[in-house]
């Protein structure tokens, strides 16, 4: 049992004695650093799929409704082709309203003016203090609604 100690003691010795130690330790804390941005990178990465996903499930659906709109028989009644149009409207509403009930918060209202006035998303992102694929993602939904 003292042999066991002896030898713990010696090497928990040795260890304060380590001249690199400081070093070492702020090297294994650089490397946790990394590793934790990439796992956060990656994340981001996901998100970001995951949203373009989204993006092009409901442009797909707008292109539909569209496609069934075009396709409507021309010679039915006109009240029922008002109704198939009320339908049609309401229909597109629903999917262009957004999920979250209320209205945008201020900084989301200033990316539009942004951009146009040349500002990159880095800048536009400084500015408002979102991150980067936020403000790329306003940006890009800005130049939709401006499109519309």
């Amino acid at each position: 049992m003292i042999n066991v100690q002896q030898t713990l003691h010696t090497l928990i010795d040795s260890l304060f004695n380590f001249t690199q130690l400081p070093l070492l330790l702020v090297s294994v804390m650089m490397l946790l650093f990394a590793v934790s941005l990439l796992r956060q990178q990656r994340r981001i990465r996901f998100e970001i799929q995951r949203r373009e996903e989204a993006d092009r499930q409901l442009l797909n659906a707008l292109q539909r409704i569209t496609k069934l709109e075009d396709s409507l028989d021309p010679s039915s009644s006109q009240s029922s082709t008002f109704e198939r149009s009320l339908d049609h409207a309401e229909l597109k509403s629903r999917l262009q309203t957004p999920v979250t009930s209320g209205n945008a918060p201020d900084k989301y209202r200033h990316v539009a003016s942004l951009a146009q006035q040349g500002m990159s998303d880095q800048q536009i992102a400084e500015v408002l203090n979102i991150s980067v694929p936020e403000a790329t993602q306003l940006v890009s939904l800005s130049r939709i609604a401006r499109n519309d």
